[in-house]
């Protein structure tokens, strides 16, 4: 085991298929899925608590095809408000820009939202709650 918190793999060309790990739980990563002609980038991510009673867990998976999925420049916070029980990923880009950003939602599993971002400020906002994953 690596000695990180619990958390999901998945591939750069399928967000769909994502796979956990824990203590318990080793990473696991397919040599079968690499050769020749194909791409071979894993992403990690870890698993965020809302603290709600339901356990509703989230994590950040980026933006869908990048190499860079989760990069600085484009994702400027990331606040979890537990006595809310929701989380807040703030993004920046071009005014006007559309932004897919994925997210894995424990009870959505993996949600893409289109998030425009603001011609005032620059920025977008993904809200996850424990029933919803939104983009404002």
């Amino acid at each position: 085991m690596i000695g990180a918190q619990s958390g999901l793999i998945w591939s750069y060309d399928n967000a769909k298929d994502i796979n956990g790990f824990s203590e318990p739980i080793p990473l696991s990563v397919s040599a079968n899925q690499c050769h020749h002609l194909t791409i071979c980038l894993w992403y990690v991510s870890p698993l965020q608590s809302l603290n709600d009673s339901a356990g509703t867990q989230y994590a950040l998976l980026g933006e869908w095809n990048k190499w860079t999925a989760v990069s600085q420049q484009r994702f400027t916070s990331i606040m979890t408000d537990t006595k809310k029980n929701e989380a807040t990923i703030t993004l920046e880009g071009a005014l006007g820009e559309i932004v897919a950003v994925v997210v894995f939602h424990s009870v959505l599993q993996s949600i893409t939202v289109n998030c425009s971002i603001s011609a005032v400020n620059g920025e977008a906002r993904v809200v996850i709650t424990p029933s919803n994953v939104i983009c404002s």
